[in-house]
């Protein structure tokens, strides 16, 4: 499943007897995740069901608690935990049977209590291995105001708890609900403080614009009791902040109604009804930025951006790129922030999961200084995670370890540090599967006590950039010489031959038609003897002579290439000569007939063509510019006889 040879990542998969749909860790990661889903009203034999897996050791998964719910009513849509001492309060989104919502009755949010089994505090502790912990029904409320549709279809979609924060007072924590496949869908964010919230504890109730829903939410509280909230719809991204009083339940928003922070292209009406991009999920990297997931109309791909929110106005889009191809679309994400260091830097980790079964892992650094992020670092790509279609990932918070002080030692370790942390990943689908893949962390300078953790250090990402900048150099430097050397098999000399020239002091005007260079720039030219005649077999047919004159000669120097048409009175038909001659102008003086390619009439290039393919010294797949620089040599006139010939017949 693991895509990258060398992680390290490990997981662990179980089966449950129904289709899940929703789930959340412990919020002060104690080890434990908590899965719903379900059948609905139905028939079918599939339960509703809502189970708490033990995932602490990272090679299984264990059932610690489940309850079965109700087949009169609809299956376990979404889901949220509280932490308590011994166990957790979950929020489920479960719709009422069909009838009491057609008698306008909806309690769609549930509460439950849920025991941890006991667990074993040291290993020689005996604890039985078949010990459940419980759950419990403790509340169920409804918020949402009645539908007035005819088919009653409104279910709660969505349901998101701010982030659970380790403090000496506490950590209070609001939560927000969606609707989904209403007439008018809403959304409410609520005091998630009370265990079965009612409608005092609602702290704003948002109407969403006709024909719209939220696709997904996410909740931040970047100082005590203040918190911001962001949504998406299809083509636009919403926040809003609030300062809220838990003990008097009074609130402050910022703005009054939420603010559209970004739109995508204003469309006319006829380009409305048209397919276009829509925003799947949203998440919060920090206070002022958020990260969104668009989906392309017609599965034609998804990209990421992130955009950076000012106080007012709308907000500045940093970075945006495509996921890969094979992701179609996009059908979650999920981001885990790590723990900042003394001066706000810090890294968060992405994951998003994709219609092709495959997760996508991605690293960012955040430096406070400058208030930037790096570009997102792919870490990893799980593949082939599940069977079936995921309906939800999310990650487990991590809380750093408290580390021992100096010259304080960990009862548990026996020394100042801390032992391997994790961060884990839960990914479950509506083929009945969960999957936890988990993720080790490390300081990023072990040597510090209070070093903050990273998944992929920064320091591997440059020299990881550096490897891959380098082997994309080395591939292009070799297949240049490769190309290279394979035009190199035809001529070696094919860039000298069509600018190289004699001397400017040769009084023969045709050797200055082979070149322009000028005697000052030319290097010092081959010392040759008188003439090399008697060192070449004057008659070569089919022996590739020429070719290997081509690599020997400098159009520059004196030489002369001289290819000669010649009688053979032994065959009764005429040969070619191929030779090297010592001085260029003193051959062009003796032989009038001789002549550069370009000063032959294209009939006459003809025939020299015929007449060097036949003899085995050039084809066609060379080319012309091979022959620029050659003296061709008539005897007798015979290949002018030849073309004439030619053009009679």
């Amino acid at each position: 499943m693991v895509y990258k040879p060398s992680s390290n990542v490990s997981f662990a998969k179980t089966s449950l007897p129904y289709p899940i749909f929703s789930a959340d860790w412990d919020p002060y990661n104690r080890g434990y995740l908590v899965v719903g889903g379900g059948g609905g009203e139905s028939k079918t034999g599939v339960p509703n069901q809502i189970t708490v897996l033990d995932t602490s050791n990272r090679a299984t998964i264990t059932t610690a608690a489940e309850i079965q719910l109700s087949r009169d009513e609809d299956s376990v849509q979404s889901l949220g935990n509280l932490a308590t001492k011994d166990g957790l309060i979950t929020f489920a989104g479960i719709n009422s049977s069909q009838a009491q919502q057609n008698a306008g009755m909806n309690e769609h949010l549930r509460s439950f209590d849920i025991k941890y089994p006991p667990r074993k505090k040291q290993k020689t502790e005996k604890v039985d291995d078949n010990e459940k912990g419980e759950i419990l029904l403790i509340g169920q409320r409804s918020l949402f105001k009645p539908s007035s549709a005819t088919k009653k279809e409104t279910y709660q979609r969505l349901l998101r708890l701010s982030p659970a924060k380790k403090r000496d007072s506490g950590s209070k924590r609001l939560g927000a609900i969606a609707t989904g496949m209403a007439e008018e869908n809403e959304l409410i964010v609520f005091n998630a403080t009370n265990a079965t919230p009612d409608q005092e504890d609602i702290v704003t109730r948002i109407q969403l614009p006709q024909g719209t829903e939220a696709n997904d939410l996410d909740i931040i509280e970047p100082r005590a009791s203040e918190f911001s909230m962001a949504y998406c719809i299809d083509s636009d991204i919403y926040e809003q902040s609030y300062e809220y009083d838990f003990s008097t339940k009074k609130v402050e928003k910022t703005p009054n109604g939420p603010r559209r922070v970004y739109q995508s292209t204003i469309l006319s009406p006829a380009e409305k009804s048209a397919a276009r991009s829509k925003f799947r999920c949203v998440r919060f990297l920090n206070s002022e930025n958020v990260v969104a997931i668009v989906n392309r109309p017609f599965k034609q791909g998804c990209e990421v951006r992130v955009s950076h929110l000012y106080p007012t106005g709308p907000a500045a889009q940093l970075m945006q790129f495509d996921l890969p191809r094979r992701m179609k679309q996009a059908v979650s994400m999920d981001v885990c922030a790590l723990d900042p260091d003394m001066r706000g830097n810090q890294q968060f980790v992405i994951a998003i999961a994709g219609s092709d079964v495959s997760i996508e892992i991605y690293t960012t650094n955040y430096m406070q200084k400058t208030g930037t992020f790096t570009p997102f670092k792919k870490y990893l790509t799980l593949r082939d995670v599940h069977e079936h279609q995921m309906t939800k990932i999310c990650f487990s918070p991590f809380h750093p370890p408290q580390r021992a002080s100096e010259g304080e030692k960990s009862e548990a370790q026996g020394s100042g540090s801390p032992g391997p942390q994790y961060i884990r990943l839960a990914s479950v689908t509506y083929g009945n599967t969960v999957v936890v893949d988990t993720f080790p962390v490390q300081p990023l300078e072990p040597k510090k006590k209070n070093s903050r953790y990273v998944l992929s250090h920064p320091g591997d990402e440059k020299l990881y950039t550096a490897a891959y900048i380098f082997l994309i150099s080395a591939i292009v430097l070799i297949a240049a010489y490769l190309i290279q050397g394979f035009f190199k098999g035809f001529t070696q000399k094919d860039a000298a031959e069509s600018s190289g020239s004699p001397s400017q002091r040769m009084q023969n005007p045709r050797s200055k038609q082979a070149s322009g260079v000028p005697e000052s720039k030319k290097q010092s030219t081959i010392k040759t003897s008188e003439s090399l005649e008697s060192g070449i077999p004057s008659n070569m047919p089919g022996q590739g002579r020429l070719q290997q004159l081509l690599s020997q000669h400098d159009p520059s120097s004196k030489q002369a290439l001289v290819v000669r048409e010649e009688a053979d009175s032994t065959e009764g038909h005429s040969t070619l000569s191929v030779r090297m001659h010592a001085d260029k102008d003193t051959y062009l003086e003796k032989d009038v007939h001789a002549k550069y390619w370009s000063e032959l009439t294209s009939e006459q290039q003809t025939i020299w063509k015929e007449r060097l393919i036949r003899a085995g010294e050039w084809a066609e797949g060379q080319g012309e510019k091979v022959l620029i620089g050659i003296l061709f040599s008539e005897y007798a006139g015979l290949v002018g006889q030849a073309a004439r010939g030619a053009l009679n017949q």
